[in-house]
């Protein structure tokens, strides 16, 4: 889909560098590799994004339904979804600006058409069941869904299905309280308005930086007027990726990670792709180096994020200080998300360690890995701890304790321990020290060590 909208815009170099950036970007790779629904919702936001765009670009109601279809399929894989609406009638506005004939109305015409449409199709993919229960009969947990109950007669007939209403007051009512976010050292709750822009800083290439800034500058200072139909095109996609990201930061309540910003990296990758459609100066007679340094920073977006494979969740840009200052930086999805067990598992068969001491960040019990542990707050004899950047960045949350039961940690000494060497880091997110200087970093910050040591 990136490849044949920015064909569709910019012509074929344009689309193979396009589908260059996508297959090169470290964060669309981690998360593609990963059972969980992000990437599959910036698919088929993405779709529901072109469908609707080529829709607008020349209506019919075979590309309606196909766009209907495609939004339907974003519901049905994530919440966020919902900041479809805007986004698709933001797109609607730079062609009824461009088309000036009778009919320009016939967009948000169809936008609402298409809502009622993707209503019913959503009841219909949930078998229509609970639809229309009066939202009196709901036992809401999550503040929001309690004032709207509040707010409308008891007798309100809800208008989705009751599954679909009560996950997603499942999903407020765990994110209310806010989670721990973690940002350059600083850890907080709830959401701060610059961690996007700094996060994205950090885990976006060095040559991806470059190229959005060679692409913004190709925009505010063009050789040429655009034809109109690309001029809106380009604001179409333009508009959509700022009310998506506007979306996700305003009414974001939590900053665990830049991929609930992935549905925009396509929508940016396709805008960027302009570049490669400026074409070589036919009059002069000197060799133009832009070329050159638009193919070269493809090479060096390559050479960046295949440095760090198969690693990709732990990416971080060398002007940062690249995967190994990482954890300094970001924690959570952004760097730490439980990956390290398998570089845990092959460092310890290397050196011969059958067991040790471990506070590990992850929703797996290590033991499925083959790893024979004891749990952090009960090290016992062991020689060695190992414990995530996520808990050494201070971070609290939950580690396994016994196969079937998980305990809450934070480690209050962990800026002490920061200052000690450990004896090797797996994966880039798992530190592993011995026992004797994590007792001596408990006895420095003077916070008793768990009990063994």
């Amino acid at each position: 889909m990136t490849y044949r909208w920015a064909n569709r815009l910019y012509g074929r170099r344009s689309a193979f560098a396009a589908c260059a950036m996508y297959c090169l970007n470290p964060s669309i790779l981690a998360h593609g590799a990963l059972v969980t629904t992000d990437v599959t919702t910036m698919a088929a936001m993405l779709a529901a994004c072109w469908l609707w765009w080529r829709f607008c670009r020349s209506p019919s109601w075979p590309r309606w339904l196909l766009a209907c279809v495609a939004v339907l399929v974003a519901h049905l894989c994530k919440f966020t979804a919902v900041l479809l609406w805007p986004m698709l009638l933001a797109m609607t506005l730079p062609f009824v600006q461009w088309r000036l004939r009778g009919w320009r109305w016939l967009l948000p015409a169809a936008w609402l058409a298409m809502a009622v449409a993707t209503l019913v199709l959503l009841n219909a993919a949930y078998g229509f069941a609970g639809t229309g229960q009066r939202l009196g009969a709901f036992d809401f947990n999550s503040d929001i869904m309690r004032h709207i109950q509040q707010s409308l007669p008891a007798r309100f007939p809800s208008p989705l299905p009751r599954l679909l209403v009560q996950g997603f007051d499942s999903q407020k009512a765990d994110t209310q309280a806010g989670y721990q976010g973690f940002l350059f050292g600083e850890i907080y709750r709830g959401a701060k308005w610059y961690f996007y822009p700094a996060a994205l800083l950090c885990k976006l290439p060095i040559a991806m930086l470059l190229l959005l800034a060679a692409a913004v500058a190709s925009k505010v200072a063009p050789r040429g007027a655009a034809p109109p139909a690309r001029g809106a095109g380009e604001w179409s996609i333009f508009l959509a990726l700022v009310v998506f990201a506007l979306g996700v930061v305003g009414l974001g309540d939590l900053n665990i990670g830049t991929r609930y910003l992935l549905p925009v990296f396509p929508l940016a990758i396709v805008l960027i792709s302009r570049i490669w459609s400026i074409d070589r100066p036919v009059k002069s007679k000197a060799r133009p180096l832009f070329p050159y340094l638009r193919d070269a920073l493809l090479v060096l977006l390559a050479a960046e994020t295949l440095w760090v494979c198969p690693r990709f969740l732990t990416f971080v840009n060398f002007a940062v200080g690249g995967p190994s200052n990482g954890w300094r930086l970001l924690s959570d999805s952004d760097f730490d998300w439980g990956q390290g067990l398998i570089d845990l598992r092959t460092w310890m068969k290397d050196h011969d360690v059958p067991s040790l001491a471990l506070a590990y960040f992850g929703f797996v019990n290590p033991e499925a890995y083959g790893i024979h542990f004891r749990p952090f707050i009960d090290p016992g004899n062991e020689q060695y701890v190992a414990i995530s950047s996520y808990f050494l960045d201070g971070l609290e949350n939950r580690i396994w304790v016994d196969k079937d039961h998980r305990h809450w940690i934070v480690l209050r000494f962990n800026r002490a321990l920061q200052a000690k060497q450990p004896i090797a880091v797996v994966g880039h997110t798992i530190f592993i020290y011995s026992a004797v200087d994590t007792e001596s970093a408990a006895r420095e910050a003077l916070v008793p060590a768990p009990p063994g040591m």
